[in-house]
């Protein structure tokens, strides 16, 4: 399977109000080994490049995994970044062009107001059955 990951994270070095937008794709057997696969990455990527240095606190927005390339294009992630009263508010929709009731495609979002479809369960994601499926949206997916 393939596995579309859309990360994001406040760039901590600068002063301004930002988002720092990462979308990345692996090749994984299931959503878990895709989420420890590009944990791995950034992880190296923090290691061998400064392209992370700001990076205090990554969130996945969404995961979405599919049986194989689509032939025609696919809209797999709109966000917009909004002014907000503490700074910028990020509203995303993972998939929004498309139903997801599909047996080729799946999408796991764990971000509040996400898009609806097959849901991921945290203790399946986290490997532990004390997380709080509420706590989810506040939670960093990766922190350094």
């Amino acid at each position: 399977m393939l596995y579309i990951g859309n990360f994001s994270y406040k760039d901590a070095n600068d002063t301004k109000d930002n988002f720092v937008l990462l979308p990345t794709v692996v090749s994984a057997q299931s959503p878990e080994e895709a989420l420890e696969k590009l944990a791995v990455m950034f992880q190296e990527t923090r290691r061998s490049s400064d392209l992370l240095d700001g990076a205090k606190e990554i969130y996945l927005d969404s995961l979405t995994e599919l049986e194989e390339a689509p032939e025609d294009g696919l809209l797999v992630q709109w966000q917009k970044i909004v002014p907000a009263v503490d700074g910028l508010c990020s509203i995303t929709a993972a998939l929004p062009d498309i139903d997801i009731e599909s047996d080729d495609v799946n999408v796991y979002d764990l971000r509040e107001g996400g898009a609806e479809g097959d849901d991921l369960e945290l203790e399946d994601l986290l490997d532990d059955e004390d997380v709080d499926a509420e706590a989810v949206p506040e939670d960093p997916f990766l922190e350094f």
